[in-house]
């Protein structure tokens, strides 16, 4: 497993409609990981050691499933970050908090704090493509990426017949992703919030959930609505 939510997160969140995205999306975050890998070692293209350039300045909007996976992440492996944040007490580890992701840190190697909970676009950027008018695939390096790391390829597009000619593989595609992840939750159609609003809410809904729902106890949540005894 490449995930880092425990039983202990999902035994709490049993019998809800949180629990239910939250493992349909552990589900997509592992499809990701797979055809990642394999078309990283098709294409031999890699980010440099220590780059996170493609999240100085920039802060996604997310899903509800992203936020609420995130939220879930955090509490079991960054609890009392997680309650900084919903208290307002949260001080980014970087010198302007507004001018990108507020989860970035400055001073590791790695920049990304929730790495093992961050969202579909961190997952996905750099290593997937797109899908033209056509519905064909097509995927462009990373614009950060330096010559080295490019092994002879170009900035520029590439179309799934080049794709196929130069690899004989193709990336997995974001819009495919998405369009999973949507789909987690039904009436939404895509609805997102910037990401420190929407996982503030998360945590505080998953907070609540799993008070109130003490499977050692016998009690059960369904709905996001405690049932009663």
């Amino acid at each position: 497993m490449i995930l880092q939510i425990t039983m202990t997160i999902y035994d709490k969140l049993y019998g809800t409609r949180e629990y239910e995205i939250l493992k349909s999306l552990e589900t997509i975050y592992e499809d990701i990981e797979k055809k990642q890998s394999a078309w990283k070692e098709a294409s031999n293209v890699t980010c440099p050691d220590g780059c996170g350039t493609c999240c100085v300045n920039f802060e996604p909007d997310i899903l509800e499933s992203e936020a609420l996976y995130l939220a879930a992440w955090m509490l079991e492996n960054q609890k009392e970050k997680a309650y900084e944040i919903i208290s307002d007490k949260f001080v980014p580890k970087r010198s302007n908090p507004e001018a990108g992701c507020f989860l970035f840190d400055e001073k590791s190697p790695y920049h990304c704090s929730v790495y093992g909970g961050r969202c579909l676009i961190c997952r996905l950027f750099g290593f997937s493509g797109d899908r033209g008018k056509d519905g064909l695939v097509r995927w462009k390096p990373c614009h950060f990426l330096p010559e080295k790391n490019l092994h002879s390829l170009q900035h520029k597009q590439y179309s799934e017949k080049e794709l196929n000619s130069i690899f004989n593989a193709l990336p997995p595609t974001m819009c495919d992703f998405m369009e999973q992840a949507i789909n987690l939750t039904p009436g939404h159609t895509g609805d997102t919030k910037p990401l420190r609003k929407a996982l503030k809410e998360a945590i505080i809904k998953i907070v609540f959930l799993t008070s109130f729902n003490d499977n050692n106890n016998g009690g059960t949540v369904s709905n996001s609505e405690p049932m009663s005894a």
